[in-house]
């Protein structure tokens, strides 16, 4: 089972994976952009959005990925767009976009 999820950091190619918790991603990932840190850099943007996902499990064996490719197991992605400053979520009912902005209010 699982509740797999992914948010793509375009600007980088690269993909963060959550193996449980991808029903609070969209959350998790409105909490790190609400940092206002970042968004224009996406490969500090990507770190601080892990880290946000991992929270207090750093340093365990699984449940969390780094990945170049998209998992086809993942219901839900949310898209993180640094140059147009984007956030786009793709599930099984939704795929819209939303400035960073207006994401975090």
């Amino acid at each position: 089972m699982g509740d797999r999820g992914q948010v793509y950091i375009k600007d980088e190619g690269v993909y963060l994976y959550t193996h449980w918790n991808a029903s609070e991603l969209v959350e998790t990932v409105r909490k790190a952009l609400a940092k206002r840190w970042r968004w224009d850099d996406p490969s500090y943007l990507a770190r601080i959005i892990f880290d946000e996902m991992i929270g207090p499990k750093q340093g365990s064996e699984t449940g969390f990925g780094i990945s170049t490719t998209k998992a086809g197991d993942a219901w839900l992605l949310i898209e993180i767009d640094c140059k147009n400053q984007t956030v786009t979520i793709k599930d099984y009912t939704q795929n819209r976009s939303i400035a960073f902005e207006e994401f975090i209010k």
